[in-house]
């Protein structure tokens, strides 16, 4: 067939518009549906292992955090992606669908210069570290360091000013607050009050802003007076109930107090208490964060998406009384909010919903891919979740597919599948 020229025109012409139209395709993403850039996560399930507690250690000496919870490691794969490998390094007891392991944090316990794993479980008594063999291959050796029975949580800290992390542990059956030096020689356990002001949640923070860590409870809050010397001023200012962990300290609206943000671990809610006046006119005003989801056990704040601003980060805990909480079969959900310092106001962004990807005890947010964003990890009854932060993206395409299983069990086995080509024109390109 010939062709005019003024149809060859209209042709080149509309090639033309086409080529401009794909050329002026958006290929980054766009704002959310509140007017700011939205974090988008890639989410990985890395086992299904029940433990709930987890921390980061590079664990084969390659240069990148690898993922540790419960028996196991797993190995990162670096910014290109691929699978993380899973390694048993330890044994963990279980009791009914619990692994005993409710909280992990990495210290360098006996000062040789190789991490170690300190943690604890609520089914069966005792606050732990593993011994770091620095060697592979190898189990490694369990280390007593104090009784703490109904353990639940904990929260980190400075907390008697000497520039090195501390541990503060809560109880559930409130047998009392303690907190661990991990400075000296060997760990140095403190305890806190007595038992009516321990619980279900604990957190760490300057509350007076005289410049000292202050411990939080449930209950209200120990004034840091000389913590290596056991001295503390209880200020019983609230009632959080079954909050979760930790309780965090951080100045909400922008008037130079620091304010209470906590979540209810065994029921619904999400709050923030506003500090208003000062010394005996002290007191707290309760604000709603959101009352949609229960089971708030982890919390964490953190500059998810890189404006130089905190976000509030947390998520739904599954079964965490063994099915028998408020919304406990209620869609699993991780959440991270922007906060408004000038209105005190919450707005919440999906990072997961109604996946098997909920919040356990612990959240870790740190670069774990080393792509240069933050990514987040956390595990629970439902596995450990590795949720990465897809601003930068650096896996190459065939890998991605692979992950995300296109191009694999096609034909379906068993489906007796046939690949027919139809009659007609060829596919246009």
């Amino acid at each position: 067939m010939k062709l005019t020229a003024l149809a060859l025109v209209s042709i080149y012409a509309a090639s033309g518009l086409i080529a401009g139209a794909q050329d002026k395709r958006k290929t980054t993403p766009g704002d959310g549906p509140y007017g700011v850039p939205e974090v988008t996560f890639r989410v990985h399930r890395l086992g299904t292992d029940h433990a709930e507690g987890i921390t980061t250690l590079d664990m084969n000496g390659d240069g990148r955090p690898d993922l540790v919870s419960g028996a196991y490691w797993y190995e990162n794969p670096g910014p290109e992606g691929g699978e993380w490998k899973r390694h048993q390094y330890r044994t963990v007891g279980m009791l009914n669908e619990f692994v005993s392991d409710c909280g992990e944090w990495t210290f360098d316990v006996n000062h040789d210069g190789a991490p170690d794993v300190v943690t604890t479980g609520w089914m069966v008594n005792g606050l732990w570290w593993y011994e770091n063999p620095q060697k592979p291959d190898v189990m490694w050796e369990k280390h007593f360091i104090a009784d703490s029975y109904d353990t639940e949580g904990g929260a980190t800290g400075d907390i008697n000013g000497d520039g090195k992390p501390d541990l503060a542990l809560a109880h559930y059956n409130h047998s009392g607050i303690i907190w661990v030096d991990f400075s000296g020689p060997e760990p140095k356990v403190h305890h806190v009050g007595g038992k009516e002001q321990d619980g279900h949640g604990i957190g760490v923070a300057d509350v007076d802003g005289d410049g000292k860590a202050d411990i939080l409870t449930p209950y209200g809050w120990f004034k840091n007076i000389d913590a290596d010397h056991d001295q503390w001023e209880w200020h019983g200012d609230w009632q959080l109930e079954d909050a979760g962990f930790p309780i965090i300290g951080y100045d909400v609206n922008d008037d130079g107090k620091t304010d209470i943000i906590y979540g209810q671990g065994h029921s619904y809610g999400l709050y923030w208490l506003e500090q208003q006046g000062e010394g005996t006119g002290r007191h707290w005003v309760k604000h709603i964060i959101d009352e949609s989801y229960s089971q708030i056990h982890a919390l964490k704040v953190i500059d998810i998406d890189g404006d130089g601003v905190p976000e509030l980060l947390t998520g739904k805990r599954y079964r965490g009384h063994s099915g028998n909480d408020p919304g406990s079969y209620d869609p699993l959900v991780v959440y991270y909010y922007k906060i408004d310092r000038k209105t005190g106001q919450f707005t919440r962004y999906s990072i997961s919903v109604n996946g098997t990807a909920g919040a356990g005890t612990q959240f870790i947010a740190e670069d774990l891919d080393g792509d240069g964003d933050i990514d987040l990890a956390t595990a629970g009854k439902t596995g450990v979740h590795f949720f990465e932060n897809l601003k930068v993206n650096l896996v190459p395409k065939a890998t991605r597919e692979n992950d995300l299983l296109l191009d694999k069990n096609w034909p379906f086995p068993g489906e007796g599948v046939i690949v027919k080509q139809e009659d007609g024109p060829a596919p246009q390109k």
